[in-house]
């Protein structure tokens, strides 16, 4: 195996491990992002929830 040989096949490897860590990082990106909006939703959801008042809305 020559020069060139070995050099297109480095090259092919960094583009692979590149390719490969750009897709982690933005499933990462994506998890992060999601259990925030998660959180987020369900905190609301309870800071409205505990400003209800259940004995007028049940009288309606």
């Amino acid at each position: 195996m020559d020069f060139a040989d070995q050099a297109l096949l480095m090259l092919i490897l960094n583009l692979s491990i590149i390719a490969l860590a750009t897709v982690i990082g933005l499933l990462l990106l994506y998890l992060v992002i999601r259990q925030g909006v998660f959180h987020g939703l369900r905190a609301h959801t309870r800071w409205i929830d505990s400003g209800k008042d259940y004995k007028t809305i049940s009288q309606r």
